[in-house]
């Protein structure tokens, strides 16, 4: 008898539940219609590129009939798509992990402002898409408002990509996009219809969802720079000052990698710069303490930051950066010092092997010169021998008579005037090509050698006893360490692209050179404030030139390699400067010191017969 009562309750219940189930309508024919729609555009344009969609429906206000037909909407899905993509409920919670591509099925705008959209700081790296399915039939003016008001919603949490997929008034089912800048930049978010599907099934246009922000109708955009060469400089052609309170300028007084950069994505993305250049250093301390471009970014006076920044510091996260455009090393800049002396320039034309044989040629003349003194009575042999050595002319009456010392001379004139005339052509080669010192290897070689670090603050890789802070740009360290005294060991730090740049501009005085080992990777980025609705569309811009080659093509004009390593600078022709000459300035003023004092000596010599006889026993 029990178990026969808890089958007659049980079977009770079940006719109770199956009564209250057939009580609900089914799904109507419209209802449907958008289910339909709704997935052939996840299966055909969503599964196609992500393999994860999250599903979230809310319905407002709305009866149990609205509510029962968003459950079976959603329940159809979940079937037809389980083959295609992994679909998850999500409830909305803040401990919930957001993706990519969301599915909203909403039965009115205010149902969506009412969701829970945990997306706002995620957007540096990553670009989430809506999907809003609105199952209410309104009329076109409601429609583009509601759309309206789905889309502020989105762009409130700094999500560009919405798409309302709604039933018209009419039957037809369409997509519903949204326009941010109107013509000549009049605010506002303008709805329009930016697809449908047709009779077939199909979507007019293959593209589920608009390129955003591809024509900002000239709008003004609030532009920081940072006068960095080669990166970017602002050159007015009036001359006019910097705009350090802002202006609206002329993109082609923008030079430099980053200012070309700007320039193309002003012309690609139709907008106007409004630009500012603030004087201090543009630094990130802290969250609360920053200077320069950065202060004006987390103020809110600026839209974007560029001028050789990097991506990679990291107090980087309190603002979005845009994907990397170019990358340089951060080096040792040092001075190149020369590895030989005045006089020591002056042996460089010849190796060791041909002056040891020259010496060993000048001994032999000097004996054999002796030995035919005494043979064939020779006047002042080596007076004569040493004048014709270099280069003077012998007197008529101290010529020999005979014709074999004659031709001793002759190949003595010969061989001193070939020596002569390719020691000269040497010498200048020479003083054009400077050998140098050997240069430190890397880090642990400038702290051997005691280098002092020029530097605007104390890094974390070079010791702070070694390192001298002074303030100014890159430019006033590279003076210092190019005008240091010999001897003193400076050494400064700065992208290598600012060297190229440096040499190029001194390339006839600048002996500046790096260290072969580079400090890191310095990968350069525009910046923008947190959760900036224009950051994608730079990113795919920026992709585009780089894929082209067009930044390529501006880095080659702006960075020659050539002036990187001056040593090694084949193309640069130094002027030779008295500098150069010292070492045979001295040689030339010891002669004349010694020829004036033997004219002295000579003088002496008529008055003293002693002295007389000294100079010709020398001789």
């Amino acid at each position: 008898m029990r178990h026969a009562g808890l089958l007659l309750l049980f079977g009770c219940c079940l006719s109770l539940a199956r009564g209250q189930r057939f009580s609900l309508p089914t799904v109507d024919r419209d209802m449907q219609k958008l289910a339909q729609a709704t997935l052939h555009v996840a299966s055909r344009y969503i599964a196609t590129r992500i393999n994860t969609l999250v599903v979230r429906r809310h319905c407002l206000q709305c009866g149990n009939a609205m509510d029962h037909q968003q459950r079976q909407l959603i329940d159809q899905l979940l079937k037809q798509l389980a083959m295609h993509m992994t679909l998850l409920l999500n409830r909305g919670a803040s401990d919930e992990q957001p993706w990519d591509y969301t599915l909203f099925v909403v039965n009115e705008a205010r149902a969506f402002e009412q969701l829970y959209l945990n997306y706002t700081y995620l957007l540096h790296e990553r670009e989430f898409y809506f999907l809003v399915v609105l199952t209410t039939r309104l009329s076109e003016p409601d429609l583009q408002q509601s759309v309206g008001k789905i889309c502020f919603v989105a762009l409130r949490k700094r999500v560009i990509n919405v798409v309302v997929l709604v039933q018209q008034y009419t039957g037809g089912i369409a997509l519903y996009a949204y326009r941010l800048f109107r013509e000549h930049c009049e605010p506002g978010i303008h709805a329009y219809q930016s697809n449908r599907f047709l009779a077939n099934g199909e979507l007019l246009h293959p593209q589920l969802f608009p390129t955003r922000f591809t024509n900002l109708n000239h709008c003004a955009l609030n532009v920081t720079g940072h006068q960095l060469p080669p990166h970017f400089m602002y050159r007015p052609a009036d001359g006019a000052a910097l705009p350090e309170e802002g202006a609206l300028i002329d993109m082609q007084d923008l030079r430099g990698i980053d200012g070309e950069l700007l320039s193309l994505l002003a012309r690609a993305l139709r907008f106007r710069i409004h630009l500012k250049i603030p004087m201090e250093k543009s630094e990130i301390f802290s969250a609360d303490t920053m200077n320069g471009c950065f202060a004006q970014l987390a103020s809110g006076q600026a839209d974007l930051a560029i001028g050789g920044f990097s991506g990679s510091d990291k107090r980087r996260l309190q603002f979005s950066t845009s994907v990397v455009y170019h990358q340089s090393y951060f080096i040792f800049v040092v001075r190149m010092e020369n590895f030989f002396g005045p006089f020591g320039q002056m042996m460089r034309p010849f190796g060791r092997l041909v002056w040891l044989c020259l010496l060993g040629t000048l001994l032999a003349a000097l004996i054999c010169t002796r030995c035919m003194r005494t043979r064939w009575g020779l006047k002042h042999p080596l007076e004569n021998l040493l004048a014709t050595s270099v280069g003077n002319a012998v007197p008529v009456q101290r010529l020999p008579v005979s014709g074999f010392l004659r031709h001793l001379l002759a190949n003595w004139l010969l061989l001193t005037l070939v020596l002569r005339c390719a020691y000269q052509a040497k010498l200048f080669d020479v003083l054009r090509t400077h050998q140098h010192q050997t240069l430190p290897q890397g880090l642990a070689g400038l702290l051997q050698q005691n280098y002092t670090l020029i530097s605007t603050g104390y890094h974390d890789f070079y010791p702070r006893q070694l390192t001298r802070v002074m303030n100014g740009n890159f430019s006033q360290r590279y003076q210092q360490v190019q005008q240091a005294a010999k001897g003193e060991r400076l050494a400064t730090i700065s992208l290598i692209n600012n060297l190229a740049h440096w040499n190029r501009l001194h390339r006839k005085s600048s002996h500046l050179t790096h260290v072969r080992e580079p400090i890191y990777l310095y990968q350069l980025v525009i910046y923008f404030p947190n959760n900036s609705i224009f950051k994608f569309s730079f990113d795919r811009k920026i992709e585009q030139l780089l894929s082209s080659g067009v930044l390529s093509h501006i880095e080659r004009r702006y960075l020659p390699v050539t002036f990187v390593d001056m040593s090694n600078n084949m193309e640069r022709v130094t002027r030779i400067t008295n500098d150069m000459l010292r070492g045979l300035y001295h040689c030339y003023g010891a002669l004349m010191t010694l020829a004036g004092l033997l004219l002295v000596l000579e003088h002496l010599a008529l008055r003293w017969p002693a002295l007389r006889r000294l100079f010709d026993w020398l001789q």
